[in-house]
Formats: structure tokens, C-alpha cells, sequence
């Protein structure tokens, strides 16, 4: 029995978690033996990674371990690495069987890290076609996956674009993108980059923000943390590593969505779709709000004749979010997020927890039918649009 309680339930997050030697498999001969090490080098998690790998061949020669695994898959003991499907992408097939959602979005994880902690610009642009290459192959098994390839807007739209030429001709429907751009660099919305939106406006890409793709952006100073209290190090993978650092994980997304609106990208390329994922979704009523606001209180003193419509109305058509499990999500749909969420699960991270579906139900008491069919079905369908294959 699948684990989906519905007939059409579409994912907006998934990864895959790779192994220590997936993304050189995928990189050209000369970038192979410069990408910076597995994480960071970090010995202490490399044992739990083996235990993974260790598993899975264990799986492989074992039907009956094969068919317990299968029936506790998204128990606990199944996240990271060790979850089904993390790294091969046969196994994983199999685990969208018992999914049951009728497409994913799937995200990089520990690889996207490897990339971006590249110091030399030849090693890193090397390691995001490597990076998208392995992307392409893991979610070429199954139609029902889509990977989201990397485009690095940082490295300015001319380099920019000519990655999106690879991206569009590998055939992606989904693109990660950086929020804020470097120091020193244009903002990306500045009309230098219009030809790259207006690319994936007319190939009908969509375009995701993501937890970790903020363009080196620390939106918690540092001495926030000279406080005399113990912090948690950071751990692997791409969540906050701290209570305070999760009240700022959206800071990044508001600041390139906001600029996206009020400079006017959104309005000259209106079927560009963004999805916000992995970054929590509750903040957004609000931010709505303070976006018209922000709009009545500065167009008497800025320039802002070129927006036809109200800041809220270019979120409504453009724009769709992810929640966390254990978000009120009921609340925000009853608070205007109707057209706004999509269902994520994050499988295998451990912030999906053990069973999105319920943590998200229990939450949606009184909410109806039609906004239910939105969460799970149809705020997907539009982002990917004609993209979708089913």
C-alpha cells in the first residue's frame, strides 16, 4: 500500500544524498581531482555514510531485508543516506512506487555543497556541469522525477546563460537558483538579466529557491552568537543549525522575491513561475502584506509606474511555497495561501520527518476540499505548467 493518502499528490522537495564519489563520476577528467572534498573532509560523518552503503548492498543480496526496509521506509532509522533510493537511482523507482505521489521535484544535496565550496571559478562552473549531469542521470530512471539543475546566476548572465543553454538542452524542467548575487555584482534583476529570465520564461522552466542556495548571504551576524551559551555545530546537509538561525532561513527569499516584484521581472516576464522550498512558508502572509504596504507607502516617492498591479497579485500569479511539516499550514490557507502552497515531503532529510502527510493534516481541520486539491495537486501543476509529463 502506498504511502499517499490521496489518488494525485505531487512532491515540491526531495533529494537525493550522494556518495562520496558520485560527483566525480559525472565531472570532467581535468575538474575530477580538484573538487573539494566530501564533506568538507569532515571524518566523523564518513563512518555513518559507509553504514548507509553497507546497508543498501545488504539490501541488494537480501530480498527479505530488501522487503523490511520497504515496509518501515520512512520510519526514522530510514533518513539521510541511509534512506531508500538516497543515492541509486533503481532503488529509488521503487521507493516512489511506495510513495505513491505522482511527481517530484528532486534537489542535490552534500554535492551541491561540494560545488559551492569551489575556489577556483573554472572548478566550480566544472562542478555544477558535473553537479547536473549526475542530477540528469538519477532522475532520468523515472519520469515521475524532476530534477532541479543548478544555475548559478552569481557568476553574471553571461556565464549564466550559457549554462542555461546546457540546462535547456538536457531537457530540465526545473532550475535551483542563487538569491542574492555577490558582492561587487548586479542585482539579479537587473536588465542585463532579462534575456536569462526571459529564456526560462519562454522554455517554461521553472525556477526554484532553496535552503543553502543564497549566494554565501549569512543572514544572522556573527556576534549574535557571542552570547556565552553553547551552539550546536553545524551539521551536514543544508537545514539551520540553531533555533535562531531558523527565524532568519527566509531572509534571502524575501529579499530576491521583493526585488523581483518591485523591479518589475515578474511583471515583464508574467509566466515565470518560482517556487520558495525548504525555507518555511508561515512568514509569507505576513510578507504579503508588508509588500503592499511597502507599495502604497513608497510610490509617491519612487518610481514604480511599471507595476500594473498590486505587489500580492504578482505573488497569487507567479509564486508558490513549500511548508514545513508541523507549520500550521492550515492556518495559511485560511489566511490567503490558497494558490501559494505545495505539499513537501523532503524525503529522505530528516526534516520531513516520519509522516509529512499527517503532521500537515492534523493542521487542516476545516479547510476544504478545493483547498486541499490546490496544497497537494494543483499549485504544483501550475509552477511545472506544460513541463509536467503527467
Amino acid at each position: 500500500m502506498a504511502y499517499a493518502h490521496r489518488d494525485i499528490i505531487y512532491d515540491a522537495d526531495t533529494h537525493m544524498m550522494e556518495r562520496p564519489d558520485w560527483i566525480a563520476e559525472f565531472a570532467d577528467p581535468d575538474i575530477r581531482p580538484r573538487l573539494a572534498p566530501f564533506l568538507e573532509g569532515k571524518e566523523d560523518v564518513l563512518p555513518r555514510v559507509e553504514d548507509a552503503l553497507e546497508q543498501f548492498k545488504a539490501r541488494q543480496a537480501d530480498p527479505a531485508m530488501a522487503a523490511e526496509a520497504a515496509e518501515r521506509f520512512m520510519g526514522w532509522d530510514h533518513k539521510g543516506w541511509h534512506g531508500l533510493g538516497s543515492f541509486d537511482a533503481a532503488e529509488r523507482v521503487r521507493v516512489n512506487d511506495l510513495l505513491g505521489f505522482s511527481g517530484h521535484i528532486v534537489f542535490p544535496t552534500t554535492a551541491f555543497e561540494q560545488v559551492c565550496a569551489a575556489k577556483e571559478p573554472e572548478v566550480f562552473v566544472g562542478g555544477v556541469r558535473a553537479l547536473n549531469r549526475g542530477l540528469d542521470a538519477f532522475c532520468g530512471v523515472d519520469k515521475r522525477m524532476y530534477g532541479a539543475a543548478y544555475l548559478p546566476l552569481g557568476l553574471g548572465p553571461d556565464a549564466s546563460a550559457e549554462l542555461l543553454d546546457e540546462i535547456v538542452a538536457a531537457g530540465f524542467s526545473v532550475v535551483l537558483v542563487d538569491t542574492v548575487a555577490p558582492d561587487g555584482g548586479k542585482s539579479f534583476t537587473h536588465p542585463d538579466y532579462d534575456p536569462i529570465w526571459s529564456r526560462l520564461e519562454g522554455e517554461r522552466i521553472a525556477v526554484t529557491l532553496h535552503v543553502g542556495a543564497n549566494g554565501g548571504y549569512t543572514p544572522v551576524p556573527a556576534s549574535f552568537y557571542d552570547n556565552a551559551r553553547e551552539t550546536p555545530p553545524p551539521d551536514e546537509g543544508d537545514a539551520p543549525r540553531d533555533a535562531l538561525g531558523f527565524m532568519a532561513i527566509q531572509y534571502n527569499a524575501e529579499l530576491f522575491l521583493s526585488a523581483m516584484i518591485f523591479d518589475g521581472v515578474l511583471e515583464k516576464f508574467p509566466k515565470l513561475k518560482i517556487g520558495v522550498v525548504e525555507l518555511s512558508a508561515e512568514w509569507m502572509i505576513s510578507w504579503i502584506k508588508r509588500l503592499d504596504m511597502s507599495w502604497r507607502s513608497f510610490r509617491r516617492r519612487q518610481d514604480l509606474s511599471h507595476l500594473s498591479m498590486a505587489p500580492s497579485d504578482y505573488v497569487t500569479r507567479q509564486i508558490k511555497a513549500t511548508p514545513f511539516p508541523g507549520e500550521d499550514i492550515g492556518w495559511i490557507l485560511r489566511s490567503g495561501g490558497e494558490d501559494l502552497l505545495m505539499f513537501a515531503s523532503d524525503y529522505p532529510h530528516h526534516e520531513g520527518t516520519d509522516d509529512p502527510i499527517g503532521r500537515y493534516e492534523r493542521t487542516m481541520d476545516g479547510v476544504s476540499e478545493a483547498a486541499k486539491q490546490k496544497f497537494y495537486c494543483d499549485n504544483f501543476r501550475d509552477l511545472l505548467g506544460p513541463r509536467l509529463s503527467a
